[in-house]
C-alpha cells in the first residue's frame, strides 16, 4: 500500500538499484533460481540487491499486506461456483480486510488497485470488484511492471511471503525478512468472509439466469 505520491518515488529509487547492479531487466524473483536471467548472481551480490530493495519499500510503503488462501478450504467454499478463481477469491479476502481496516480507522481515503496487466486472472478480478461493492474501493487499474516498479515491489513482498509459510530462504536471500516490519500484515483467513462472497456470486448467478 502507497500514497500516490510514493509510487513516483519508489520508482525512481528502484531503477536507481537497478542501475547499480547492472540490471536491465524487470526484478522477477522468479528469475533468481536455477534457470532464471539472475541465475549468474552470487549469493553476496543477492545479499547486497535484497538489503537495497528492502530498504527502499520499507521506506516508500504506507503498509504492505498479505492475503493467503488455504487451497481445500477455497475448493470447499467455492464448490460449484466457476466465476471466481483461487487468485480472485485471495484477492477478494484482500480488499475485504483492507475496506474494514478503513472504516475501523476512520480513513476517508478510497483505495485504487494496481496489478500487474500481463495476469492470467485479470478477468477474475475485474468480476470481483462488481460482486464485493465495497465503499472503499475506487478502482482496479491494470498496468505492466516494466512501466511501475511498485508491482515488482509487490512480487519480491509476495515471494517472501511464500518462502515464510515453506520455513525456508535461500542463501543470499535472507536481508528479504526485514520486509516484515511493524508495518507489515498478514491477514489470517476469515471463512465467514469467503462464505459471504460466495453467497455474493450465487445470488449473482441466480439473477442473470432469472434475467
Amino acid at each position: 500500500m502507497l500514497r500516490p505520491r510514493d509510487f513516483f518515488w519508489l520508482d525512481v529509487e528502484w531503477r536507481r538499484v537497478q542501475s547499480k547492479y547492472g540490471i536491465t531487466d524487470s526484478i522477477h524473483m522468479r528469475e533468481f533460481g536455477p534457470h532464471g536471467i539472475f541465475k549468474g548472481i552470487s549469493a553476496d551480490g543477492r545479499l547486497c540487491l535484497f538489503a537495497d530493495l528492502v530498504c527502499i519499500i520499507n521506506e516508500h510503503k504506507r503498509a504492505s499486506v498479505a492475503a493467503t488462501l488455504v487451497t481445500e478450504i477455497c475448493r470447499r467454499v467455492f464448490k460449484g461456483i466457476t466465476k471466481l478463481s483461487m487468485y480472485g477469491a485471495c484477492f477478494a479476502q484482500l480488499a475485504m480486510m483492507n475496506d474494514v481496516e478503513s472504516r475501523l480507522n476512520d480513513h476517508c481515503e478510497l483505495i485504487r488497485y494496481v496489478l500487474d496487466d500481463g495476469n492470467i486472472y485479470k478477468k477474475d478480478i475485474i468480476e470481483a470488484k462488481g460482486i464485493l461493492a465495497l465503499p472503499s474501493l475506487k478502482t482496479i487499474e491494470f498496468c505492466s511492471d516494466t512501466s511501475l516498479c511498485a508491482l515488482q515491489a509487490a512480487d519480491v513482498v509476495t515471494w517472501i511471503v511464500r518462502r515464510r509459510l515453506a520455513g525456508h530462504f535461500p542463501s543470499g536471500f535472507e536481508p528479504l525478512q526485514g520486509l516484515f516490519d511493524k508495518h507489515h500484515l498478514d491477514l489470517d483467513y476469515k471463512e465467514e468472509w469467503m462464505v459471504g462472497v460466495a453467497d455474493s456470486i450465487r445470488k449473482a448467478e441466480g439473477s442473470e439466469t432469472n434475467g
